[in-house]
């Protein structure tokens, strides 16, 4: 039997999801950006995640995007999630080119992930990148909360180095940023916005029918480069059920390029329940958990990472999983 499997949308605005601890710098960086596209003409919609007041800092932007959303006294990755979700489709229906999103200094951009994957024939979002602003002072001295700042860093397409005036030595910090996330494109804020210029004006080129054959050229860095750093996500729909060793012998064997993994599925020989598998990078959870859906959410993984190769992923599935 071949398994079915969602195909990725390819669809004509990119979101950009800026990430980063506290204080890392990400409302500059997002300011920055802004500036950039409105003097290029290219209309952004904004959602902006604060903990405190977003209404604060989005009143720093007026006048600088088609539309500002403050997210306020909430977390877009777990109680805010749903509200994010909502802003999102109401952009979606915009004219806008482009989606930015900035999230709070402490959330997890895993669960929005993959909520615009699993949305993402509605939501029409593509490329989905995400810029993880590195304070460089004080990358990995956290304390307790390390993993927060790691977590956001695990997931980037493309990093941003902020105050790297008086920081820890570059090549230190650029040495323990790589252990975390080999693939991903270190960028200045002048790249990273010819980059996002460059996509959105080949997306209108798309969509037009004009000739972008003068626009692949960008500064030194080829969106071609760019392209083999994006990150993306998939679902693939699998089987009623199959043994727990199976499953877990097929989380091994998928490849480590694809840094997260979320199987829901069936264990042989327990019926009537349906369990969650994670692999984080290479490691996979000891034990499934057993979760309570209703039948109109499929048994099916998402698998994030740069560069997925979705026909080899779901052979792999199948030769796997199959009877």
């Amino acid at each position: 039997m071949k398994l079915p499997y969602i195909p990725q949308i390819v669809a004509a605005r990119p979101v950009i999801l800026l990430t980063g601890f506290l204080g890392a710098g990400k409302t500059t960086f997002l300011r920055q950006l802004l500036l950039a596209t409105q003097k290029a003409g290219v209309s952004a919609d904004v959602i902006l995640n604060d903990y405190a007041d977003a209404k604060l800092d989005s009143a720093t932007l007026e006048g600088l995007a088609a539309s500002i959303e403050p997210l306020t006294a909430t977390c877009a990755c777990c109680e805010g999630l749903d509200y994010l979700l909502k802003l999102s489709m109401k952009s979606a229906k915009s004219e806008s080119d482009v989606l930015l999103v900035e999230l709070n200094g402490t959330a997890d951009p895993v669960p929005i992930v993959e909520s615009f994957t699993l949305m993402e024939n509605k939501l029409q979002l593509h490329p989905r990148w995400q810029v993880c602003i590195i304070d460089a002072r004080h990358f990995g001295q956290r304390g307790a909360y390390r993993d927060i700042e790691e977590l956001q860093l695990q997931t980037a397409s493309h990093i941003y180095f902020s105050h790297l005036s008086g920081a820890q030595p570059p090549e230190d910090v650029l040495g323990k940023v790589r252990e975390m996330n080999p693939h991903a494109t270190v960028v200045s804020k002048e790249e990273f916005i010819k980059v996002v210029l460059a996509k959105v004006k080949a997306k209108k080129h798309i969509l037009t029918g004009e000739n972008s054959e003068n626009n692949s050229k960008i500064s030194q860095i080829s969106d071609k480069h760019h392209k083999t750093h994006e990150f993306t996500a998939c679902q693939i729909l699998l089987p009623h059920a199959a043994p727990e060793g199976v499953i877990k012998n097929w989380l091994e064997d998928i490849p480590s390029g694809v840094i997260r993994i979320k199987a829901l599925m069936g264990i042989t020989g327990k019926p009537g329940a349906r369990y969650l598998f994670e692999r984080v990078a290479d490691v996979i959870s000891r034990d499934p958990q057993e979760v309570l859906l209703g039948k109109n959410v499929p048994n099916s993984a998402i698998l994030i990472g740069p560069d997925l190769d979705l026909d080899a992923l779901q052979k792999l599935a199948e030769n796997h999983l199959n009877d």
